[in-house]
């Protein structure tokens, strides 16, 4: 039955017929109106084929494939050179006034461990009242990108569900 069922729709549409009257009298040739059909038909896409053809080609999976690999690699190409970049500015760093750098690096380290511990009092040791954190301008800290995509980030994540209360 299934066959009987979509046969209807797998066969060819019937021909387009326009059924019109030829008028030959004198008064309209006289001053014509012309006659405008919006007609509708339906016709396959074109770039449907073409696609098919593309997409079902193996060398396009084997295209597909390469691109990946070559884009893998150069992610780790560019993580290769961040890296290399980051020692480079490290030990430039260390060259040019090493008890400068240690005092900093040893300050960054003293922050970061008391963030991890949960001991500082702003994610680092910098106050809320300070000149830069008040300044709205174009210069103050609010304006940097890494504050627009921390605020970004915090008003994109989900917001948790409330937890039902017990009554017990």
């Amino acid at each position: 039955m299934v066959w009987e069922l979509i046969a209807q729709h797998l066969r060819p549409l019937p021909p387009i017929s326009l059924p019109y009257t030829v008028r030959v009298d004198q008064e309209f040739h006289e001053m014509p109106e012309p006659t405008i059909y919006d007609v509708q038909v339906t016709v396959e896409n074109p770039l449907r084929t073409m696609m098919v053809s593309f997409l079902s080609d193996p060398g396009y999976v084997a295209m597909l494939r390469e691109v990946s690999v070559l884009d893998d690699q150069l992610a780790k190409l560019i993580q290769a050179i961040s890296m290399s970049k980051a020692k480079h500015s490290f030990f430039e760093s260390l060259g040019q006034d090493p008890v400068h750098f240690f005092n900093h690096w040893l300050s960054s380290q003293q922050r970061d461990l008391e963030v991890i511990n949960g001991e500082a009092p702003r994610g680092g040791g910098e106050r809320a009242d300070s000149g830069e954190w008040r300044k709205s301008a174009s210069d103050g800290v609010w304006s940097t990108l890494n504050a627009r995509q921390s605020v970004n980030l915090l008003l994109s994540r989900p917001k948790p569900a409330p937890v039902p209360a017990r009554h017990g």
